[in-house]
């Protein structure tokens, strides 16, 4: 063997000292320096890399715009992720938007397999070898020359190709981060070859070398059968079955002509691997003109592993720009399963995380509302901090309707404006075929302490989102908000301030029980803590000012509430006792009040309570496990005066639902318009029991109950006042909560509201949820509500052999007999495909409307999803499906 070490393009100035060592092979040793950094470090090479780094993004995810910054910041991907463009016509170019890539750039993302080592790669048996070394300051080379003598082969040598996929993960569907020793071999920039022979030393510049050549420069690695290098110039010629590998790229040819300074040249017949993409495909010619400019010609590409070719894409002649960070592709062809289902003459898309214009993947969906459903999103790329994306739609019952969203992201605020059109809806109500809707949200954070947010949702009629709606919280809605809300929050104070309004959607709700609008709306919170001499001492301050308004006649007016509170909050490990004292003053100032009633009506109430809770724990066992198990026993004791308060009106006030927390409120109603008499005593209990190695909590049971020591008289009622009976129950209802983690991947938990004075059960919630490897789902769920309103809920995940997974999920209304929303389909593919197909029947608004629905979805990764976004549809409707539902 023949081990090179070459340097620089210096010329060699130092002598070589040249020995035969005692295992019969020559070595020869001179002073090295580091070559010096390259005019453009970028390898000409990883254009073949960044051409088809974006399509890598999977499926149409949703990209939330960044962070807010201190200063305008680039703009994140568009929410609907591009990709490339459904069957064109011949003469109609179509450029499309892919999503940013989120892998490590060319220069950052080494492969984790390393280049062959002599141990592991067959050698030829040469009848004599000779290591010799050439370094930038040495002088011309006094080594022997080695004739290529070599023997027969030991065995067979593998193809280049071969050694492509080494050590990368296909089975795991992605690529594997860099290793440090592939990121620490990439700023070693000394050469290093090895060959079983070698000619041209002595004063000559170009170096032959043959005979199963291998040449090394930090992370680049090269195999071939004969090579010859030039060390002034660092071009290489590399002949007969060449390996090029780099974390980067992997290329196998039958030529290669490569400066391993410049990282430059050209390539003939190529097989590639990307390794950090997990990519793949075959070049019949791949020219590098530069560091930033290469042109491939007859290129495929696709993200299946070896062996598997469901999805190719095909194009004559691609061009990558990565100045300006765009590929563009001439003459595009995807074919699935061989056969072409896409062509474009023209497929323009951009080759890192910059924006850029373009068209993104059509949807196509089919329901009884619409008919067949076709949109085709163009994305305008602005400016670095704004863009806009029209979305033009095609129903076949409704006619054409025009879409956009505009987003922006400044130093301050972030947020987006969404509209729709259609000008003739032929399936609208009468009299309303002009229809649409118009949205904007926006937040923003100027200082640590000072945020603002604004909601402003606006539809063209009562039955638009009925129509138009995607689920079944969206298409029930009977409100829709409209808000500006200022905010201001520190260690003690925090202020709030909102205009709010609202749009009815529901035509069958009286305008008496439609909601006020609150403008404005001012909230002020003040808390502290100081000691009486060796006791805590809190006190703070609760304030609100509102100005009510509807319009019809209605009462309307201004509300002052004042609720200054002090306390003495003892806390210790093992117990807590909070005494608690304050004061509510409401006053208000009335237009429109009823004939006889005060238009100046206050109210001035104490409010005293008292707080105590013990803690207990003990070591045990669970399901082997050691664990802390917890007894918290609770007291809550609360005495409120009653107070004549038939002369106020209701404005946002009603009565809080029976729950566990809602135990330990100073007021059983939600806002300031009555505040209800108590001499009342909670009790409860709680047990924990928590996992001693981690301090997860691994269950949870809770029971608490109102003891009334007094007849509530002060009721909801209506204004003006009518005669209600003051409520003599001596006992509230039974609140019960349970949650547990079974074992590995199973939850559950529930909660039941007893009322033992009517012995009926008022409300049940009961959920049991599995999520396991392989994308296992399961979910079953049961609530009641008011006694009389019940449903179930099942949704259902799971592989079906090796390619196919089952999607179902069904709510359904116990006490209506009828389905509100109801599922069942396929998925079917691989890591590099997956095709879902989905049956969906659900209720639409607020009547017993059914709407039938066939959503189809194909996603190629790499290239994106085609189709509805069944995603968005399961992360909504199957519980278990997004993490955070533990």
């Amino acid at each position: 063997m023949v081990a090179l070490l070459a340097a620089t393009q210096a010329a060699p100035s130092a002598d070589w000292d040249c020995h035969r060592g005692d295992d019969g092979k020559w070595r020869c040793e001179a002073a090295t320096s580091a070559l010096p950094k390259p005019s453009n470090p970028a390898l000409g090479l990883g254009g073949l890399e960044q051409a088809l780094t974006a399509p890598l993004s999977s499926g149409q995810a949703s990209a939330p715009p960044e962070p807010l910054a201190e200063s305008p910041a680039q703009m994140p991907a568009p929410a609907v992720a591009p990709a490339t463009p459904e069957t064109q016509s011949a003469t109609a170019p179509v450029t499309t938007q892919q999503p940013p890539s989120r892998q490590p750039s060319a220069e950052a993302a080494p492969s984790t397999a390393t280049a062959p080592s002599e141990g592991k790669r067959p050698k030829r048996a040469p009848a004599e070898t000779a290591e010799a070394a050439i370094g930038s300051e040495s002088g011309p080379a006094r080594a022997p020359t080695v004739a290529d003598t070599s023997a027969g082969d030991e065995e067979a040598r593998p193809t280049a190709a071969a050694h492509l996929d080494e050590g990368l993960p296909w089975q795991n569907c992605r690529a594997a981060a860099p290793s440090v020793a592939e990121t620490d071999r990439g700023r070693d920039r000394s050469i290093e070859a090895a060959a079983e022979g070698l000619e041209g030393m002595g004063t000559e510049q170009r170096l032959r070398l043959t005979g199963n050549v291998e040449l090394r420069q930090g992370d680049q690695y090269l195999h071939a059968e004969r090579a010859e290098y030039d060390r002034t110039s660092g071009n290489l010629q590399a002949h007969g079955d060449v390996l090029l590998r780099r974390p980067d790229l992997r290329l196998a040819a039958d030529a290669v002509e490569y400066n391993l300074q410049t990282r430059a040249g050209e390539a003939k017949g190529a097989e590639y691997r990307l390794p950090g993409l997990l990519a793949r495909g075959h070049a019949a010619r791949a020219r590098l003109l530069d560091a930033s400019h290469s042109r491939f010609a007859d290129i495929t590409y696709t993200t299946c592993p070896p062996g598997s070719n469901v999805w190719v894409l095909r194009a004559a002649e691609l061009e990558v720009d990565r100045a300006e960070g765009l590929g563009t592709a001439r003459n595009a062809t995807i074919a699935l399963g061989g056969i072409p289902v896409m062509y474009t003459p023209y497929l323009s898309f951009p080759i890192d995380d910059r924006r850029r214009s373009g068209l993104l993947l059509p949807r196509l969906a089919y329901n009884d509302r619409h008919g067949v459903d076709l949109s085709l999103p163009y994305y305008l790329n602005l400016a670095p901090n704004y863009d806009l994306t029209l979305t033009p739609r095609v129903l076949s019952r409704r006619g054409l309707m025009l879409g956009g969203e505009f987003r922006f992201l400044t130093s301050y605020q972030q947020g987006r404006i969404e509209g729709t059109y259609l000008p003739n809806d032929r399936e609208a109500p009468a009299g309303e075929d002009r229809r649409g809707s118009l949205s904007l949200h926006s937040s923003g954070q100027y200082t640590p302490h000072l945020s603002s947010d604004l909601r402003i949702d606006h539809v063209s009629d009562e039955q638009y989102r009925s129509d138009f709606g995607i689920d079944l919280d969206v298409t029930s809605a009977t409100q829709l908000e409209r808000a500006a809300e200022l905010r201001y929050a520190d260690d003690h104070w925090k202020l709030f301030g909102r205009l709010q309004q609202f749009q009815n959607l529901d035509p069958g709700l009286a305008k008496a029980d439609r909601p006020y609008a609150r403008a404005p709306q001012l909230l002020v919170r003040f808390r502290d803590q100081t000691r009486l001499q060796t006791l805590p001492l809190a006190y703070g301050l609760d304030a609100e000012f509102v100005d009510f308004h509807k319009s019809g006649g209605f009462v309307e007016g201004r509300r002052l509430d004042l609720y200054p509170t002090l306390s003495l909050p003892l806390r210790e490990p093992h117990y807590h006792l909070v005494p608690r004292a304050g004061l509510r003053y409401t006053a208000y100032r009335l237009d429109n009040p009823a004939a006889g009633l005060n238009d100046s009506p206050t109210r001035l109430a104490p409010i005293v309570s008292l707080d105590g809770g013990l803690y207990y724990d003990r070591s045990t066992r669970w399901f082997g496990h050691g664990v802390t198990q917890s007894l918290e026993p609770r007291l809550y004791y609360l005495w409120v005066p009653r107070k004549d308060q038939s002369d106020i009106p209701l404005f946002d006030t009603s009565e809080y639902d029976i729950g566990f927390d809602n135990l330990f409120r100073d007021n059983r109603f939600t806002g300031p318009d009555r505040l209800g008499d108590a001499n009342q005593l909670t009790l409860a209990l709680t047990s924990r029991f928590n996992d001693d190695a981690s301090g997860r909590e691994l269950a949870r049971a809770s029971i608490g109950s109102i003891y009334y020591l007094r007849d509530r008289k002060v009721q909801l009622g209506n204004y003006p006042p009518l005669p209600s009976l003051p409520d003599k129950d001596d006992i509230s209802a039974v609140v019960t909560e349970l949650a547990a983690r079974l074992s590995a991947g199973w939850r559950t938990r529930g909660a039941l509201v007893w009322n033992p004075n009517k012995n009926t059960v008022d409300q049940a919630l009961a959920r049991l949820s599995y999520r396991g490897e392989a994308a296992r789902i399961v979910s079953l769920g049961y609530r009641l509500r008011d006694t009389v309103s019940s449903s179930t809920d099942l949704g259902l995940i799971w592989p079906i052999g090796r390619s196919a997974r089952a999607i179902a999920r069904w709510n359904y209304s116990l006490s209506e007999d009828r389905n509100l929303d109801a599922l069942a389909g396929i998925e079917y593919g691989q890591c590099c495909w997956r095709l879902r197909a989905v049956l969906r029947q659900q209720v639409t608004g607020t009547a017993s409307d059914q709407d039938l629905s066939f959503l189809l979805q194909l996603e190629l990764r790499g290239l994106g999803t085609l189709g509805d976004n069944i995603d968005a549809l399961l992360n909504e409707g199957i519980y278990g499906y997004r993490k955070e539902d533990d």
